[in-house]
This record gives structure tokens, sequence and C-alpha cells, in this order.
């Protein structure tokens, strides 16, 4: 009777040993696609003297701001309650925008 050998492979441990630590997150310093604008040189020089798109919409919020409650149109009678409710969310944001930059030590 002849024997055959027949090679058995064992595997006690992973061939890869590594292990993503962040899975899908990608880090880029800066990113600014400028390709959709109409005029790229006015959008880049609006980034760097005017500020970031973050800082120009937190502008125009705080001035949105100023003009519903000055103008007290949360009172008003002409706007629905539906419409009282999109400015309410709106304030919202911005108070807790406001209350993310206070508790940051350097906002």
């Amino acid at each position: 009777m002849q024997q055959v050998s027949v090679p058995l492979t064992w595997q006690l441990a992973p061939t890869s040993l590594t292990q993503p630590i962040l899975p899908n997150w990608q880090f880029h310093l800066f990113n600014v696609n400028l390709g959709s604008s109409s005029n790229p040189s006015v959008e880049q020089a609006a980034l760097e003297q005017v500020g970031s798109y973050g800082r120009q919409i937190g502008h125009l919020a705080e001035a949105l701001e100023l003009i519903v409650k000055k103008t007290k149109l949360l009172e008003s009678p002409e706007l629905s309650q539906q419409e009282k409710d999109v400015l309410q969310v709106f304030l919202g944001d911005v108070s807790a925008i406001r209350q993310i930059k206070a508790s940051l030590p350097d906002a």
C-alpha cells in the first residue's frame, strides 16, 4: 500500500496585521474648489481678504438675526406660524453657534 502525502497548511495568525484606525476618513489641509465660480479671482480674493465662507455666513447670520429682532418679526401677525417656526430654527442655530464659539478657547 502506497502512502499519499497531503500537505497541511496551518495558519494560526492573520496574514495581515494592519487595522485602519479611522476608516473612510480623509484629511486635507486645504481644499477649496473654485471651478464652478463665474469669477474665481474675485472668489479667491474674498477668501483671502474678507474671510472664509464660514466667517462670511456667520456675518450674514448675525445681520439677519439683528433684523429679525429689531423688526420684531416673530411678533408679526402677518407671518404664519410655519414662517415664525422657520425664523425660530434659524435663531436657534445662530444661538447654538454662538455658544460653541464661547466654549472654545481659541474662537
